[in-house]
């Protein structure tokens, strides 16, 4: 097999796994939570206001996440316009004669 095709077989994997866990089995994770999974009736209200202040305590570090990764990915950006300069190096140099001094014994 091809790294290519070894990469396409993993992540076609990954979202077949990515689907199943998203669409046919959400009511199997929520029983994981005691909580979530006596004391919550579905559409009460109380159960949606209980979901929505989850969602937003998940979305804040995303969202600082993602606005610290814009930012790096931006100055990288900006900052690999202006590359250096490529400096000529001479193929030999001269070596300094040592400095003269006191002979030791």
């Amino acid at each position: 097999m091809t790294p290519r095709r070894i990469c396409s077989t993993l992540l076609a994997a990954a979202a077949l796994c990515g689907v199943f866990s998203l669409v046919l089995a959400p009511d199997a994770f929520a029983q994981g939570c005691a909580m979530c999974g006596t004391a919550f009736i579905k559409d009460d209200p109380v159960t949606r206001a209980f979901n929505w202040s989850v969602l937003f305590l998940i979305a804040m570090p995303y969202t600082i996440f993602g606005l610290a990764a814009g930012w790096l990915f931006l100055a990288h950006r900006r900052r690999g316009r202006h590359r250096a300069e490529v400096i000529t190096m001479p193929i030999t140099r001269e070596v300094p004669a040592p400095a003269a001094g006191p002979e030791e014994s």
